[in-house]
């Protein structure tokens, strides 16, 4: 299985290095921004329903998907948070958290390519500060609610 926790940890030294440089590397550090918490839930997804490889079953008792084979949700954010049932409630009474990881998903906004697709672009003006407090916003908020899915 991946090292989705060495990833996660990697991927967010790299978003945070990037978005130091003088330069504006906004489009690579949202790209990477967004794996880097996609790498987080998928160490959470892995931890919640103790996988040992992707499409093993659920071993999580009373979850809705135990004992049912768990996929890789790739880059849908989402998909990975709706397979964790009790983040799937609490992400789903907390607006704030939702908007900001709806920045996440589409950091350009809902009519531009979502993070994954944004390697595509050549370059953007949009503002690195507001992208990167919904970025700390969704690791602090994931990180507060672990304890309550592990």
């Amino acid at each position: 299985m991946e090292d989705f926790t060495g990833a996660y940890i990697e991927r967010k030294r790299d978003t945070l290095a990037l978005l130091a440089l003088q330069n504006n590397h906004s489009i690579v550090a949202f790209h990477l921004g967004g794996i880097a918490i996609e790498c987080y839930l998928k160490s959470l997804l892995i931890s919640y329903h103790q996988l040992s490889a992707w499409k093993h079953k659920s071993l999580k008792q009373n979850d809705p998907l135990f004992d049912k084979p768990i996929k890789n949700p790739n880059h849908k954010l989402m998909e990975a948070i709706q397979n964790m049932s009790v983040l799937y409630n609490i992400a789903m009474t907390d607006s704030v958290f939702l908007n900001h990881l709806s920045k996440i998903i589409n950091p350009l906004g809902e009519d531009y390519p979502d993070y994954i697709s944004l390697r595509y672009l050549s370059e953007t003006h949009h503002s690195t500060e507001e992208w990167l407090q919904s970025f700390n916003y969704v690791l602090g908020w994931l990180e507060q609610n672990r304890g309550a899915i592990l």
